[in-house]
């Protein structure tokens, strides 16, 4: 946490928060550090079963109570599901966020929206707040038009374009949450030798968001941010940090290859490199973000990961 991070959100103390999706990686960790930092805060934190953001009648049924701030963490994040199942990855992602406009619309909340670096290509580095859209996969068009939807409908929005996350220990989906017990699983089964590839990223944390987000939305602060970790690193890299933390070097061996090798398998198309500029957090000096190296530490550091070696 920054210093003086409790001072710089007071203003959303007694404010009614809704978490869409709060059973998730980033719906978690906002759920969290509200509870943690915000003074009389009323949350109400709606998994998928308490609330099917993809009908209409449930989702407006959370109308009949105040409610101040929408954080829409809810939809479907996995990219290969998406182009596998282009269905459903509108329903969930552009018809589902159409319902929640539709209930900030009707509660006058103020809704937050949590944007994915896959809407861009990466062609045009670094990528920053004025760098035009240009998702290569199902689920990254679908991010694009919901956000598009959300900007055009209420005017006093927030999105923050965030770069690849990790965080939520058994609930982290993503690149970190699943290599760490692949590698305990490698290990103990004997196996010495890993092939990592190189596509390069912002491994950022989720805690780190929610934080960063929550001030934003303190100073009320509306449009487009970017919002990622400070640095890069290639998965490979980034495994090589891991491995080292946990110190488990001499167990395992690293091998570089080329992503090339896994896009094959993949059903989404993804960007080989893709860096975002904190732009207009730095303008506003407003960026609370931090290396990725320090926020992996601090969250490999837990139980859930130590007990596995």
């Amino acid at each position: 946490m920054v210093e003086g991070f409790d001072k710089k959100i007071s203003k959303l103390n007694g404010k009614k928060i809704l978490i869409t999706g709060a059973d998730g990686m980033l719906g978690s960790s906002f759920e969290e550090i509200i509870k943690k930092y915000i003074q009389n805060c009323d949350i109400t934190s709606t998994s998928k079963k308490e609330m099917d953001v993809t009908d209409m009648k449930e989702v407006l049924s959370y109308a009949e109570n105040k409610i101040d701030i929408i954080i829409h963490c809810a939809a479907k994040v996995n990219a290969d599901f998406c182009e596998k199942y282009p269905k459903e990855s509108f329903r969930e992602i552009v018809s589902g966020t159409n319902n929640i406009i539709n209930l900030a619309q009707k509660t006058n909340a103020k809704l937050f929206y949590p944007q994915s670096f896959l809407i861009f290509d990466g062609k045009s580095l670094p990528i920053d707040e004025g760098t035009a859209p240009n998702p290569l996969s199902k689920y990254g068009k679908d991010k694009l038009l919901a956000e598009k939807n959300v900007l055009a409908n209420l005017s006093n929005s927030l999105i923050v374009r965030m770069g690849g996350f990790f965080g939520g220990y058994k609930k982290d989906k993503n690149f970190v949450g699943k290599i760490v017990p692949h590698i305990s699983k490698l290990i103990q089964t004997g196996k010495e030798t890993l092939e990592i590839g190189n596509r390069v990223w912002q491994p950022t944390y989720t805690n780190d968001l929610a934080y960063n987000c929550l001030v934003l939305l303190a100073d009320d602060k509306k449009g487009v941010y970017n919002m990622a970790s400070h640095g890069k690193a290639s998965f490979y890299e980034l495994t090589l940090k891991i491995i080292s933390l946990l110190k488990i070097e001499r167990e395992i061996n690293i091998v570089p290859i080329s992503s090339s090798k896994f896009s094959k398998k993949e059903n989404a198309k993804r960007p080989e490199i893709a860096i975002m500029d904190n732009r207009k957090l730095k303008q506003e000096s407003i960026d609370f973000q931090r290396d990725w190296e320090h926020s992996l530490k601090e969250y490999l550091n837990h139980k859930y990961f130590r007990d596995m070696f």
